[in-house]
């Protein structure tokens, strides 16, 4: 890969492939979603504060108070969505966090403005610093720094005094040019950083051989499930019969197939966030607020599908309603691994399919 192409990847996703880019998407929102709670915090008490002083103080930008109060404000609603909203609609994010940028770099040309007569600094700062604080692909935020630019540009040209107004444009230019590498570059670190974390997460939280959650994370994530259910939550146990018989028959290559078809189907029907390889032929799956019938049709389906790829799976079922009080998740677990193991004896009942080997 030459220069050019590699700083045309670097200009477009931070330096990372396009499909890894989309897989960060989830944690970049987070992490913006995050950071807009914190700025947006700090933003509305700073601007609450300007404004009590520069109402009190007859001589400290007095002419300033009303653009402090309708900023702080709108901080205040941004604060509002990213607590109550964004949390739910998480495709939202990159929308408010652009209308807050939009926000600080408006504030910041306004109170240049207001002092017609001097060159701007507080434009050129938020030229500079904004753009650093949150992630997204260096593409749109150098968009949005010439974008930016130029109405500032044409804003000092139609408003200011001539000499004023070019030192301004060429220092808007300037750290225009200045912002875009600094952006770039950045984007780069941070986006790297943030794939290189994810990775460990990833690493920490899965299964390595069949993708599924590993038992760590179902550990640290089993007391969440009565938080998420309103209505009832039922758990699934599983196990893959004749493991064993398969690796000493056939070799392990043969066993980890197994595994591997087995937590894609249960994957499918569960969703990959609550389905956990607990041990080495074992899994346990959530489902919360669905019907128990629908719910049995849908492990009756996977039993046939993995049948018909010669696997033969025990499964067992746990059912808590909501209202019935609080839910203990051992207990749940522990009645969906008994149910299991009955239907595993009565699989090895039948002489045919006793195929154990232990």
């Amino acid at each position: 890969m030459n220069m050019i192409q590699r700083l045309w990847k670097l200009f477009q996703y931070a330096g990372v492939e396009r499909e890894e880019y989309k897989k960060l998407l989830p944690g970049i929102r987070e992490e913006n979603r995050e950071l807009l709670n914190k700025f947006s915090q700090l933003a509305a008490v700073m601007l609450f504060l300007l404004f009590i002083v520069s109402t009190l103080t007859n001589n400290f930008a007095t002419q300033n108070s009303t653009t402090y109060l309708l900023c702080g404000i709108e901080m205040l609603f941004i604060l509002v969505c990213s607590r109550f909203i964004l949390p739910k609609h998480p495709a939202l994010v990159m929308l408010i966090v652009y209308i807050f940028e939009i926000l600080l770099y408006i504030f910041g040309i306004h109170i240049s403005m207001l002092h017609a007569d001097k060159p701007a600094v507080s434009a050129v700062a938020f030229l500079l610093v904004t753009p650093l604080l949150f992630y997204d692909r260096p593409v749109r935020m150098c968009a949005m720094i010439a974008g930016v630019t130029a109405m500032f540009c044409g804003i000092v040209a139609l408003f200011k005094a001539p000499d004023v107004a070019e030192t301004d444009i060429w220092n808007a230019i300037t750290f225009a040019v200045v912002a875009f590498a600094t952006t770039v570059f950045t984007m780069s670190i941070k986006i790297r950083a943030l794939a290189q974390s994810r990775q460990i997460e990833y690493m920490s939280q899965t299964d390595l051989l069949t993708g599924a959650k590993n038992r760590n994370h179902y550990e640290s994530r089993l007391q969440e499930y009565p938080k998420m259910c309103t209505s009832n939550l039922i758990c699934v146990y599983a196990d893959a019969n004749g493991l064993h018989e398969l690796n000493y028959r056939y070799g392990h290559v043969a066993g980890d197939k197994m595994l591997c078809e087995v937590a894609e189907g249960m994957q499918r029907c569960f969703g990959g966030e609550h389905t956990y390889r607990i041990g080495g032929d074992e899994f346990v799956a959530f489902k919360v607020d669905v019907q128990p019938e629908k719910l049995l049709v849908e492990i009756d389906q996977l039993r046939r599908a993995l049948d018909e790829k010669g696997h033969h799976v025990s499964f067992g079922i746990a059912t808590r309603e909501k209202a019935q009080g609080e839910l203990n998740m051992r207990e749940i677990v522990g009645e969906a691994e008994a149910n299991m193991y009955e239907e595993k004896r009565e699989f090895y009942r039948r002489s045919e399919n006793d195929r154990r080997s232990r």
